[in-house]
């Protein structure tokens, strides 16, 4: 299989992990095994139909639900719960979810199970949540095999409890590969970016890093979105930001960089499915589009729906300041910010803050500062501390 084709299918892959499509072993050359909650299997990813939408459709298309009715109905639901939530805080003065009160000290509960109120598993008459539903189209046989999987993968390696075990090397994953959270979208969806081509196996290296503490690196940093950034109700979605720049035929003969994408991709399809609101490729190399016309029709017609492709320009500008509002990271921006890229294989991309007053959209933004602070604290609990980047 050319590199390209396996270029494609893993940029495919990225960009549809949290719709949950079917398996593309075909397309990847991989074979499924039999390891457990999708670590080393496949990612799927693939599906049938046709056609992404300009970015200007996309544009005018009402954001933040399918139609304005839809979004109506989102935000008073959204305010209700709100009001009962105050009205619940103000009943009771004891926290859940590790707050503490008054002069209290105990520890932060941490321990998080694999379902939440109103995610639809009470009322599902096999505890299923109705995004594992979603994601197998009602299939109720196929969403109960996929549901089994995610509660043997979290058994597997102890998700439940991650948030609460020390993250010693969690400046030296970030230092890794770029990956933050930006800040908000005008809906309030949490804006997620990363720069999949920067991957760093020297720096990898340097540290005595390895590809499975990058991946359970992640699994640390969306199951902080999910329970401490965006705990809902509802269920949080996002708008994710795959920043293309650096992205080579080159990379593809590394072996590694296709290990990582494979694994991550059915990692986060598989466990964490239904999370994308939109997913704007930008930054695109010209011949990406192209190879991106040919995996078009495999991808689910609501993936499509929820795709944008941009190349660098005042038209991807126009689009990120839209999409993005005042989440928009300088740097993605190519009118400013960091024309050329000029990270070295090695070399961190960027340095945490030490001061919150410090912080703008971006890798170095208030989410971040504060999942970086909540990380410390928990090292310091378990009297344990950062490791140092090399």
């Amino acid at each position: 299989m050319s590199s390209s084709v396996i270029l494609a299918a893993g940029v495919c892959g990225l960009i549809a992990l949290n719709d949950g499509l079917v398996s593309a072993a075909p397309l990847l050359g991989v074979e499924v095994t039999s390891s457990r909650g999708g670590w080393h299997r496949s990612p799927p990813f693939v599906s049938r139909r046709t056609s992404t939408p300009h970015w200007t459709d996309a544009l005018y298309q009402t954001r933040g639900g399918s139609t304005e009715e839809e979004g109506a109905t989102a935000v008073v639901d959204a305010e209700a719960t709100a009001d009962d939530a105050a009205t619940a805080a103000a009943a009771d003065d004891t926290s859940t979810n590790g707050e503490v009160t008054g002069d209290e000290t105990q520890p932060r509960n941490l321990t998080f199970p694999a379902t939440k109120p109103h995610d639809g598993s009470e009322e599902d008459p096999d505890g299923i949540p109705t995004r594992f539903l979603a994601m197998k189209k009602g299939d109720r046989a196929e969403a109960k095999e996929a549901w089994e999987g995610h509660l043997a993968w979290r058994e597997e390696f102890d998700v439940g409890t991650t948030l609460q075990r020390p993250h010693p090397q969690y400046d030296v994953c970030k230092a890794l590969v770029p990956h933050y959270f930006a800040g908000r979208d005008p809906h309030n969806n949490i804006v997620f970016v990363q720069r999949p081509a920067l991957l760093d196996f020297e720096l990898m290296r340097k540290n005595n890093a390895t590809i499975d503490d990058l991946l359970l690196h992640y699994i640390y940093v969306i199951e902080y979105c999910w329970h401490i950034l965006e705990p809902g109700p509802p269920e949080g979605i996002m708008t994710n930001i795959l920043d293309m720049r650096g992205l080579s035929f080159r990379q593809m003969k590394n072996q590694e960089y296709i290990g990582f994408g494979k694994r991550f991709v059915n990692m986060m399809s598989s466990n964490y499915p239904g999370r994308s609101y939109k997913t704007l490729v930008v930054n695109a190399p010209k011949w990406f589009h192209a190879l991106y016309k040919v995996f078009k029709p495999l991808l689910r017609e609501s993936t499509r729906q929820k795709i944008v492709i941009l190349k660098a320009g005042k038209q991807q500008d126009t689009a990120l300041k839209f999409y993005l509002g005042d989440s928009l990271p300088e740097d993605l921006l190519s009118s400013g910010g960091k024309k050329e890229d000029v990270h070295e294989p090695g070399t961190r991309y960027f340095l945490p803050l030490e001061e919150k007053e410090a912080c703008a959209p971006g890798p170095n933004s208030a989410d971040e500062y504060d999942m970086r602070q909540f990380c410390i604290e928990q090292l310091e609990l378990h009297n344990e501390t950062m490791q140092e980047v090399q």
